[in-house]
This record gives C-alpha cells, structure tokens and sequence, in this order.
C-alpha cells in the first residue's frame, strides 16, 4: 500500500495563515484532492485485503464479488458488502481466530494486542502494528489545532485507549503527563497538575466529573486553580448532561468534544466549536439511510442530514475495517469549516442499536438523559434503558442515585414523572446506588442500553 505520507502532496484550497495548522497541505486539501486521495487508497485496499484476509474472502465471495470488480470509487460503493461488529465476532467463534479473520500481517510482526471496551457486547480484540512515534500525526493536528505547543505538558489519564497514545504529544515536542483514570487519583492528580500546569488534557469523563464534583465536596480543594493552566480539556464517552456542564463551567474547564470515528479514527472538535472533524486521509466516510441493509440500497443521506456512519480504513495495513457499519447515527457535512479544515465534520446523536421504539415512539438514551439528571438524587445522569428487543410494550429503567434517599418508592414516582413529562412515555423506574451503576462498565462510561 502507498506511503501515507503521500497525503503531505496534496495541494491546498485556504485563505488562512498557516500557523493554526500543523499539517496545512493535507488539513486544508480541497474536495477533489481528497476524491483523488480515496480512489486510489481504495484501489489499492481491495485486492491488499482480499489477499491477506480470509474474512474478506469468504464474505465478498459471498456478495459475488472480486477485486478486478473494483476499478472506481463507484464501483465501491455499489458492491462492496458492509459488515459490522457482529460479522466479526461470528467468523471469529466459527474459526477459531481471535481477530476475526481480518489479520492481514504475520502475528509475529504485531507490536500490541488490544481490545475494545466491550460497553456494546464482548470486547473485540485490536491487533496493532506501532511504529516509531506512536500515534502518528493524525492527533498531532487535532492538538495542535487545540493549543498544544513544544514544551507544554498534557494530562493523560489512561483506561481503555489502545496502544502507546501517550507518544502523540512526543511529535508536538510536548511532555504527557500520565495518571490512571481513577477517582481514588484525584488528588494526585490535582497535585500534579498544580505542578506542572498542563495545557491540555486528554480525556474527561461523565465519571471523572462526577467524581470531581465529590472531591469539591468533601474537601477544600479549589478546582477552578486546578484547571486554570487548561486551553483545551478533550471530553468523551458519551453525552454531557447538563449539570456535568455546568459544573465544568464553573470550574473554568475550556472543553471540547471527541468521539470515536466508525473505529477507524477519531474525530475532534476544532475552536469554532462546529461539529467534529474526521481525517479523511485516515479513513474513508459514507454516511447511508440507517435501515438499508446492503449496497444496493444504501442511499448517502443528503449533506447535513442525519445517517448511520460507514467507515473505511485507509491508514491501516494491519487490521484494516472496510465499509464497517458503526451503528452511530451521525448528522455529517462536507462543508468547509470556519477553521479552514475541508475535511468532513459529524454530530453524533446515539447509537442506531440503543433505540427502543416504545408503543411507536423513538426513544434514545439522550432522550431520558435531561429528564433523570433534572433531580438531585439523580443528577450523575447515570441510567440504563432495559430492551429484550427494539419495540417494548413498556420504557425500563435503571437509574443510579446518590446519597441515601428516605423513600425509593417515591424518587421513582418523580423519575416517572419527570421522564413522561420530557419524552413523552412514561417508565417503569428501578433504582440502583450510583456506585454499583458504575461496576457495569470500563472508567469512562456505563452501558447506556442492558437486555436485563
């Protein structure tokens, strides 16, 4: 497969100085720079992973498909089969290969094995291939764009990211400054980060707000002082509720949203605070009519509309992800950002798969979220919606709260109302101690969906 480094050639379409940007000629790389960019990346990705993966073998010899069948971008998009999570996960248990049939190295050349969370079904294992540099420069360009200079220090509190992460601030000539992501760490943490005034941070948890929101509490520790070396504080997970927000408000917290990219990359808010930008010499994006169910009817959703995010590796030789339904429901535009940036930029509004149609109405887990934090008792905004299928009958609900409320019976009944009143449908609540809501998933998130 081509050098990435190829992309530095692409010629640029900005008006803007360049010093905002880390990587200009590929940041700034007009639409049909990038058109000619995927072409041949994908050319090259098919007949490579056709080869090397029996994944990919048996399940495009399945859809009647070839690599001398792929000779445009068109042609990709009109017969190469999805897949997803649970196409992985099947080969694996039918054959008895970990990574799924996706492995297109020699296991002998894997630098690390790594997995994901596991917070929407069994963890997947992640094999990687690391050269000298680590997370490369793909990063580099969202810190760079978030402040991040030679000689700052930025906090990284380590739980589930894969691979030597800590090595993208190295490329910036920045020094991470790493922790474990733990609430017993805090004051360490504060302590550290008194000392060495960190600029950035990367990444905030719902968790690690709401624990900090308890050490604020319980101590005299002055959290505005603590974050006032910040100019950027990359936040993750899941939503931020309301209070969350609040709360990092007041405590001075400058911060952006990150989310992840179909599993093929990553995707960052810039300082205009428009949406999250995705590298599109990183990966290749469609974004389709969530209910199609192959090719020939995956209708793109119009720009700026709202669709089920399709990814497509085109940085990875290792363990490449080609046209991977990620579940996420995304509203996705083209447009240039006011940054300068052209390449694409998303929304992310849930999890296609975290939908429960109750009595006909759509009900998703940021739907419920305002409704449980709007109480004191439950304002961690740490809840579960409970589905046996996606159309119930009846909204379940497992709600967190804190402290040692004098009547369940009747924190429920207010949950109850103050859900009905904001979604429409009124739940059937069972209440959990917030602490135990959190055993349920890795540091930085809960599952937000449970079949019981």
């Amino acid at each position: 497969m081509s050098d990435q480094n190829s992309a530095r050639e692409i010629s640029r379409e900005s008006d803007l100085g360049d010093d905002r940007f880390f990587d200009p000629d590929i940041e700034t790389a007009s639409r049909s720079a990038l058109a000619a960019l995927h072409e041949e990346k994908l050319l090259e990705l098919v007949p490579y992973a056709y080869e090397r993966s029996p994944f990919y073998r048996k399940h495009w010899s399945e859809a009647g498909v070839h690599p001398r069948d792929i000779l445009t971008v068109d042609d990709f998009r009109e017969r190469i089969p999805f897949m997803d999570k649970d196409a992985i996960r099947a080969f694996r248990d039918a054959h008895g290969d970990p990574y799924g049939g996706l492995l297109c190295i020699p296991e002998s050349e894997l630098t690390a094995i790594n997995s994901t969370s596991g917070t929407t079904g069994d963890p997947t294992l992640v094999p990687e291939r690391w050269a000298a540099g680590g997370s490369g420069p793909a990063l580099a360009r969202d810190f760079w764009e978030l402040g991040v200079r030679p000689g700052d220090h930025v906090a990284i509190p380590m739980f589930t990211f894969r691979g030597p992460i800590y090595n993208f601030p190295h490329v910036l000539g920045a020094v991470p400054l790493i922790f474990d992501h733990s609430p017993a760490e805090l004051p360490r943490i504060c302590e550290l980060v008194r000392r060495y005034r960190p600029t950035s941070w990367y990444t905030m948890s719902g968790p690690f707000l709401l624990a900090l929101a308890e050490l604020e509490q319980s101590t005299d520790v002055d959290l505005r002082d603590v974050f006032s070396s910040f100019s950027s504080i990359v936040f993750a997970g899941e939503p931020l509720g309301v209070r969350a927000k609040a709360n990092a408000e007041r405590w001075g917290m400058p911060l952006f949203h990150h989310s992840a990219a179909g599993d093929v990359g990553a995707a960052f808010e810039c300082r205009e605070h428009d949406g999250l930008h995705v590298w599109e010499d990183v990966g290749f994006y469609e974004c389709i009519e969530p209910d199609a169910t192959g090719p020939g009817d995956a209708t793109p959703v119009a720009d700026g509309a709202v669709g089920e995010l399709v990814a497509t590796s085109l940085g990875s030789d290792v363990f490449p992800l080609i046209r991977y339904r990620s579940d996420d429901l995304d509203r996705f535009t083209r447009q240039r950002c006011a940054c300068g940036r052209t390449h694409a930029r998303l929304w992310t509004l849930g999890r296609k798969g975290d939908e429960v149609i109750v009595d006909g109405r759509s009900v998703l887990p940021v739907d419920v979220w305002g409704a449980v934090e709007a109480l004191d008792e439950t304002a961690a905004g740490l809840f579960q919606i409970i589905r046996t299928q996606r159309q119930v009958d009846v909204l379940r609900l497992r709600v967190g709260y804190a402290g040692a409320p004098s009547d369940l019976g009747a924190l429920a009944g207010l949950i109850a109302d103050s859900v009905e009143a904001g979604v429409g449908v009124r739940p059937q609540v069972e209440l959990v101690a917030n602490a135990e809501l959190l055993k349920l998933g890795p540091p930085h998130k809960i599952p937000r969906v449970a079949k019981r």
